[in-house]
């Protein structure tokens, strides 16, 4: 992964005169925009306009990495070159939506006659841009912040649940909630405690593997409000097809009234 990080406050004084350092006022930060692109060449030509602009990229090369930067990085922008979402499947547009929504976004591509650098906006946040350099310009003026994951969707999924290290049957539950990245269940085990490795058997899926899965947070039996007892889960090993299955009934769940 090629990145760029905004560069650092600095101090200047007098080292060798003996005379006091002069704390100098400290420089807005550098705005932080994501770039998804696979092709080292083509991100060379975006990042070197950025660069120009003054706004510094994180680059990633796959769709997959997206939503945990943000959900832990501040950025200003996402940029999205075309020849990657030509090729996303439709659970990476969807795991997408919540950062088009909250970000300044646009494609690129680059015009093979001339190396020109098209640009197509995604939203109008803090204005539109018709260029690189005048979404490089829209960043600057955009607040960078986190963007926290997909909410979880209320959605009944029959499961087989068992502790990775258990010996005795696994216990028939069922999900309250799911996202791409995980699921709340039902449970009144007192051994499922946070880091509790489990295996995760969803009923109904074209593919039965188990999905390993880690124990985030636990709700006790007896803990009052929602979602009542059960612990909450993030998939640790999850197949590409159970994934893609997961994120369609979860496409579906959301239209629904």
């Amino acid at each position: 992964m090629n990145t760029t990080t905004p560069l650092a406050t600095s101090f200047r004084g007098s080292a060798c005169t003996g005379s006091p350092a002069v704390m100098q006022p400290e420089s807005p930060p550098t705005p932080l925009v994501l770039l998804v692109c696979r092709s080292a060449s083509r991100s060379q030509l975006y990042r070197a306009v950025m660069d120009r602009k003054g706004v510094a990229c994180l680059m990633v090369t796959s769709l997959k990495e997206v939503n945990a930067l943000a959900a832990g990085t501040a950025f200003s922008g996402l940029l999205l070159d075309m020849p990657v979402m030509v090729k996303a499947t439709p659970s990476e547009r969807l795991a997408l939506e919540d950062l088009q929504r909250a970000l300044p976004c646009a494609y690129l591509n680059i015009a093979p006659a001339s190396d020109s650098i098209k640009l197509m906006m995604v939203n109008d946040l803090q204005g539109t841009a018709a260029t690189i350099e005048e979404f490089a310009e829209l960043s600057t003026r955009f607040p960078a912040r986190c963007v926290a994951p997909k909410d979880r969707i209320t959605l009944h999924l029959h499961t087989l649940l068992q502790s990775a290290a258990a010996t005795s049957p696994p216990e028939q539950t069922v999900t309250l909630d799911l996202s791409p990245g995980g699921c709340f269940l039902f449970s009144v085990d007192p051994s499922l405690q946070t880091g509790t490795q489990l295996s995760l058997q969803f009923i109904g899926l074209n593919d039965p593997a188990p999905i390993n899965a880690a124990v985030c947070w636990r709700n006790p039996f007896g803990a009052p409000g929602k979602p009542g007892p059960g612990v909450g889960a993030k998939f640790v090993q999850i197949s590409p097809a159970q994934r893609e299955q997961l994120m369609e009934l979860l496409q579906q769940a959301s239209h629904e009234p």
